[in-house]
């Protein structure tokens, strides 16, 4: 469960979403977490599994509680992911 301190607004994280959360490390691309960990340990295309985590991501960044950015991200103080 992750809580939003912005709008105290919680998120229960399935599976795959704590996956994606526990890599995202400002360095790595959204598009690389789920090719190369995503797609492999679950029964998703590749289509879906991109489609589904670009949502996640895009709703915690919209409650401050994910940071997204086309670069990478040094010294990441919080979860980060890149994106493509």
């Amino acid at each position: 469960m992750i809580m939003s301190a912005v709008d105290s607004t919680f998120f229960t994280l399935n599976e795959i979403a704590t996956l994606i959360w526990q890599a995202a490390d400002g360095q790595t691309p959204l598009s690389e977490i789920v090719a190369q960990r995503v797609c492999p340990d679950f029964d998703v295309s590749p289509e879906q599994a991109e489609r589904d985590a670009d949502e996640f991501v895009s709703e915690l960044s919209q409650h401050g509680i994910l940071l997204v950015s086309d670069q990478p991200i040094a010294n990441a103080s919080g979860p980060a992911v890149g994106s493509p």
